[in-house]
């Protein structure tokens, strides 16, 4: 096929470092910023209790926390439970909180700023973990 490609890894490695050499006016950019870390697993370090399960631990309240999932427009992606949990989550670690029990979540259409939004409400609590209540 080609005379100048004699193996197929050679073949492989011309075409990859010609199309390598077409993208070096090309910038990469990533959401993952060594500074913001901590910032995107900072909801994984708040657990979700129930009710029933907060009381099975030593644990002491620091407020409501409220979580909000907007969908701009019709055309944006549709706002989830799930994202407005993670943003209630987010919210009770910048409190110093390890848990949270979430209440109730609404969702409501055609708000000011939001075609759709959905909006869950919690309690944070800092949660011994060392010992469980007797």
């Amino acid at each position: 096929m080609w005379s100048f490609c004699k193996g197929v890894a050679l073949c492989g490695a011309v075409l990859g470092a010609l199309s390598l050499s077409g993208c070096q006016d090309v910038a990469f950019e990533t959401n993952l910023n060594p500074e913001n870390f901590t910032e995107y697993f900072k909801p994984s370090t708040v657990e979700v209790y129930t009710n029933e399960s907060i009381l099975q631990h030593r644990f002491e309240s620091l407020g409501l926390v409220t979580g909000l999932a907007c969908q701009e427009t019709e055309d944006d992606f549709i706002a989830r439970e799930s994202e407005a949990r993670t943003d209630a989550r987010r919210k009770a670690a910048d409190m110093g909180a390890n848990g949270i029990v979430f209440g109730k979540c609404i969702r409501l259409e055609q708000t000011a700023s939001c075609a759709v939004s959905v909006t869950c409400y919690g309690e944070a609590f800092k949660v011994a973990q060392d010992k469980a209540r007797q």
